[in-house]
Formats: C-alpha cells, sequence, structure tokens
C-alpha cells in the first residue's frame, strides 16, 4: 500500500511529491523537538541534566547520508545503462540499415523499408511520455520484427552468402538490444530500498529535532534549508529511476539521427 501512495504521488508531479516530502519531514522533527524539549523541562524538574544526544544524532545521519549516497548511485547507474542502450541500438539499427542497401531485388528494398519503420518505431518507445503508451509500442516491435524476419529468410535461401551472413548478424544484434532497452526500462530503484530511506530519514530528521528540543533552540533556517536538500535527494533518487515519470529522461537524440539519416 504505502509503495503504491509514493507510486502515485509522483505521478501526481513534482510539486506534489517535493511538498509531501518537505511536510511530513517537517512534522517529524516538529514531533522529535516537542519530545525532546518536554524530556529536558522534565529531567530540570526531577533535578536531572540534559543529556547529550549530539552524538547518537550525527550517526544516524552519517548513515541516512550513506544511505542517500548508495540510491543515489543505484538510481544514477539504471540511468547510465538506459543512455548507453539507446546509443548501441541506433548503432545496430543504422548497421543494419546499411547491409540491407547492399541486398539486391524487391527483398532489399522491403527489409530497408522496415528497418526505416523499426527505427521510427523504437524512437517512439524511448520518448513514450508514460508507461500507459508503452503496450501498443512492444507489439509494433514485435510486428516489425516478425516482418522483417519473414523478409530476412527469403533473402537467405535465396543468396546464402557473406553479405546476407552480416545482415543477419546484425538483425540480431538490433533485436537483442530492443529486448535490453526494454529491461532497462522496466528495472528501477527498489521500492523497499526507497520506503527505507524515506524512514530512516523520518528517523534521523526526528532525532535532529529531539536535539534542537534539548538544547531549546529550534534553528529555523538551518534546519529548513536541511530538509529541503533532503527532500531534493531523495526527488533526484525518484527521477533518476523512473525513466518515464520524471524530468531527467534519457536523450533520444542517437535514434534521431538515424531516422534523420534514412532521409539523406
Amino acid at each position: 500500500m504505502i509503495p503504491s501512495l509514493f507510486r502515485y504521488l509522483f505521478e501526481l508531479g513534482f510539486i506534489v511529491a517535493s511538498s509531501f516530502l518537505f511536510l511530513s519531514l517537517s512534522l517529524a522533527m516538529e514531533a522529535g523537538y516537542l519530545v525532546g524539549r518536554r524530556t529536558v523541562v522534565k529531567g530540570l524538574a526531577n533535578g536531572e541534566a540534559p543529556s547529550d544526544v549530539s552524538t547518537l544524532t550525527a550517526g544516524m545521519l552519517g548513515l541516512l547520508a550513506f544511505t542517500l549516497s548508495l540510491s543515489i548511485g543505484f538510481a544514477q547507474s539504471r540511468y547510465e545503462v538506459r543512455r548507453d542502450l539507446v546509443l548501441a541500438e541506433a548503432n545496430a539499427i543504422g548497421t543494419a540499415w546499411l547491409r540491407a542497401s547492399l541486398i539486391e531485388g524487391e527483398e532489399g528494398s522491403a527489409i530497408t523499408a522496415k528497418i526505416e519503420e523499426y527505427a521510427k518505431a523504437r524512437l517512439d518507445f524511448t520518448i513514450a511520455a508514460s508507461e500507459a503508451d508503452v503496450p501498443p509500442l512492444i507489439m509494433r516491435t514485435d510486428a516489425l520484427q516478425s516482418d522483417i524476419w519473414r523478409v530476412m529468410k527469403v533473402i537467405a535461401r535465396r543468396a546464402p552468402n557473406p553479405v546476407t551472413t552480416a545482415l543477419l548478424n546484425a538483425l540480431n544484434d538490433m533485436f537483442d538490444l530492443s529486448v535490453s532497452q526494454r529491461f532497462a526500462y522496466a528495472s528501477s530503484v527498489p521500492e523497499t530500498l526507497l520506503l527505507a530511506l524515506y524512514f530512516g530519514a523520518l528517523l534521523a530528521i526526528g532525532a535532529l529535532g529531539y536535539q534542537f528540543g534539548a538544547a531549546g533552540n529550534r534553528r529555523m533556517i538551518l534546519s529548513s534549508l536541511l530538509l529541503v536538500m533532503w527532500s531534493g535527494g531523495m526527488l533526484l533518487i525518484v527521477d533518476l529511476s523512473k525513466p518515464r515519470a520524471g524530468d531527467i529522461r534519457v536523450d533520444a537524440k542517437p535514434l534521431v539521427w538515424v531516422v534523420q539519416g534514412f532521409g539523406r
């Protein structure tokens, strides 16, 4: 239920998600401050000296920072894989098209035209705005692969030569990269890791609020800046992890250049 809530919030937009994170962290800090203040006042009434919690708070914040950096690295690696696969797929499609242009006859023209259509389908898949647009594009990719392979079988039987073999290998690479790209887009940061980061942030920020309450100083400006930074860091992770939901998208220029190259 909670992962679904996070997914829903991030689908609503950056402002909603950032407001939710900032508000929840602010409430955690305020609750910690009130508990810390009450504990100190009660201790002073009983003649007890305030305890030093700064060491424990620093340890919690350090562990939280480590979890944040780990999550960012995880999300960044997923983004880089998607970016590299776009370039690799564009190169594979361009290679297949060049080799298909060496095939003579109607089959050569047919497979070249199918590869051009296939490149446009893969471009549409890469720049799809939401996950709802993906299933029809996958069906379109599968159908074009079947059509290309059907023509390829005719070519291979008619003219089994080195050019045909080279084209066959290029098509295999092109098809394999489409599966790799689809898997890369479906792979994201595990939601359990995001939940661990979120609840860890609530506990650490609450402990920091407790420390402020024990000291009797809210430090509003610095606390607000810290909460903004933590909220931004968690939003960055989700943005990198969700290839079609955030503002950080994989650049599809390699595929655009390949499609434009067909016209020349």
